[in-house]
């Protein structure tokens, strides 16, 4: 007869510091290891992900950006040229005139400053996309090697389920032809095996598609191993989860300090800006003693508040709402912390209720298999033992794969690689 049990091993009790969390907990080692490491997973996704280019090159744009900033002028030279002649409108005098000039624009007061400001802003946001990515992509990963880890235990679990109800039925179906069960006891016994039979297809095409999922992420079908994800990791790294470290609201930070930023731009760009330059003339007329002229020329166009005053309110919404965000941001990755300290301490308490009924449920289906073999119970009962038996193991290896996501998520939240 097949036992319905989860091959756990040893328990460790480990003390842990995060945030205001303090407990024990159990360290279960994963019933089976992969070829590949959840590190590993994580650094292949990361270095397939399309984002992190994308990123890169934003981030080198706004430095050069930053540098261009520092230039002398805020655009390059203006060249304008004019020609007059006389002849085009049938005049005997023959009067000739050539003009050309070339001036430059000149930064107003402050913004060449607000500019560079500005464009090291935008590389900073560039860069926390690229850590807030990063995290992003390894949260994904643990979520498909969570899913994957307890799709395969399901998996386990209903084929020793399987491999048990065969002998049953086999069983059965002897004594209904003897006599000594009824045809609807018999039909039972096949109905439940071939319920495990589509359950076990079920989770077999569910696995499929998770592995689907981790080849387009990290590049591999294989499913990452989380046996070296335990308690240990947080104590022996002193994990503290540190809201003002992580990426997500240093990035809201970053985008706030963008916006204010351009705000500033917008502020010492309150009229276009004034050009000065150098112009030549040449008269050629006869006899003239004035043949060619040089001046100076400069244009300084007048400030207008129907430019202005949109512009300065658009950057102004734009601060408004980059302050929402960071608010936002902070209560939410305040509440995430929250949750995921308590987390980790109620399912290390379900763990460990769970293994308890996972090993009294597969006790009681094995005694009850032996009183059915020697006619004390019907076949039902026994039945209904396995079932219970199998949600059982089912529950166990949820929650064990749940309690190391967590210690996982929380590692990454704390800025270190699970």
């Amino acid at each position: 007869m097949v036992r319905l049990q989860y091959p756990f091993q040893k328990k460790w009790p480990v003390s842990v510091s995060v945030g205001t969390f303090c407990g024990v907990f159990l360290v279960i080692a994963c019933p089976e290891a992969q070829g590949e490491t959840l590190h590993e997973a994580i650094e292949a996704a990361w270095h397939t992900d399309p984002a992190h280019t994308a990123y890169t090159v934003d981030a080198t744009a706004a430095r050069r950006n930053a540098s261009a900033a520092r230039s002398w002028f805020p655009g390059g030279p203006i060249v304008g040229g004019q020609y007059y002649d006389d002849h085009f409108i049938g005049s005997k005098v023959g009067y000739t005139t050539y003009q050309g000039s070339i001036s430059v624009p000149l930064w107003l007061p402050g913004q060449g400053t607000a500019t560079e400001h500005a464009a090291q802003a935008d590389e900073k946001v560039a860069v926390w996309q690229i850590k807030v990515q990063r995290l992003a992509v390894a949260t994904r990963v643990i979520d498909l090697a969570r899913d994957a880890a307890v799709t395969q235990a399901r998996i386990r679990n209903l084929t020793d389920v399987r491999d048990a109800l065969a002998h049953t039925v086999t069983d059965v179906q002897k004594a209904c032809a003897a006599g000594e069960v009824s045809q609807a006891d018999c039909d039972m016994a096949v109905a439940e095996q071939e319920g495990v039979e589509g359950a076990l297809a079920e989770m077999q095409q569910a696995l499929e598609n998770i592995r689907a999922d981790l080849e387009a992420l990290t590049g591999r079908d294989d499913v990452p191993d989380m046996a070296g994800i335990d308690g240990r990791l947080l104590a022996q790294r002193n994990i503290r989860l540190d809201i003002t470290q992580d990426p997500r609201l240093q990035l809201a930070d970053a985008a706030l300090k963008k916006a204010q930023a351009s705000y500033n731009v917008a502020r010492h760009s309150y009229m276009p800006n004034p050009q000065v330059g150098v112009m030549l003339s040449r008269q050629e007329q006869y006899q003239s003693p004035w043949d060619t002229q040089i001046g100076v020329q400069f244009q300084v166009p007048l400030p207008s508040e129907a430019v202005n005053v949109p512009r300065m309110m658009q950057e102004t919404q734009a601060v408004s709402r980059a302050e929402r965000d960071t608010i936002l941001a902070r209560r939410k990755i305040k509440a995430e912390y929250q949750q995921l300290s308590s987390q980790l301490q109620s399912s290390a308490e379900i763990v460990r209720h769970a293994r308890m009924e996972q090993s009294h449920a597969g006790q009681r289906a094995a005694h009850l298999a032996e009183a059915w073999k020697v006619g004390e119970i019907p076949v039902v009962e026994y039945l209904r033992a396995r079932r219970m038996a199998l949600e059982a193991a089912d529950r166990l290896a949820q929650a064990d794969v749940t309690m190391r996501a967590t210690i996982a998520r929380m590692i990454l939240m704390a800025g270190h690689a699970p």
